[in-house]
């Protein structure tokens, strides 16, 4: 898995799912009522998600069991597992995930391909849509400012505010899942 967003996989060419599009339209609609500042690169989190997000594909967790994370840790068995329980074959992605009927602050973990291994959700989300971020930066940057990347109670974090200002660095993107598209 490269540190690069530059090539893309055939997870691609996955169409889009009623829960995709359903995450998407409701992102954009955000974005739409927060334009960017001048200067900024994205206006919001949601502009951030749009721009430099991927959708990814729930899948149930392997083998058919329970996912072995704790409900309500996501960013934590996240991270966790992505670094010490992948091999370096797993993305930490931090975004939302469409739960029964509406959208959720969540973060899961990302197989090459663009599989969702969500740790703490006994059933996977309708739809995944966040940052796919290499593990070793994502586990620097959230001790580095003591939690999640994009979410602080509800609002963007202070990385979230760094990169919708200017960016999401190029070397910290995982190259997985898909681009997300105009709805």
């Amino acid at each position: 898995m490269s540190g690069q967003a530059g090539s893309q996989s055939a997870s691609l060419a996955a169409p889009m799912t009623d829960g995709d599009r359903a995450l998407v339209a409701w992102l954009q609609m955000d974005a739409e009522l927060r334009p960017a500042r001048p200067g900024w690169a994205y206006g919001s989190l949601a502009g951030l998600l749009l721009g430099a997000g991927r959708l990814f594909t729930a899948a149930p967790w392997p083998g058919g069991g329970l996912p072995p994370g704790e409900p309500g840790r996501c960013f934590i068995e996240s991270i966790m597992w992505a670094n010490n329980g992948s091999g370096g074959e797993l993305a930490y992605v931090e975004g939302w995930a469409w739960d029964v009927a509406y959208p959720v602050e969540h973060a899961w973990c990302s197989t090459s391909d663009g599989t969702v291994r969500d740790l703490t959700w006994p059933r996977p989300g309708a739809s995944y849509l966040g940052v796919p971020v290499v593990p070793d930066a994502a586990s620097a940057l959230m001790g580095h400012h003591g939690g999640p990347l994009l979410h602080r109670n509800g609002m963007p974090g202070p990385v979230a505010l760094e990169w919708m200002r200017d960016g999401v660095p190029a070397e910290l993107l995982a190259d997985v899942g898909r681009l997300v598209p105009a709805v």
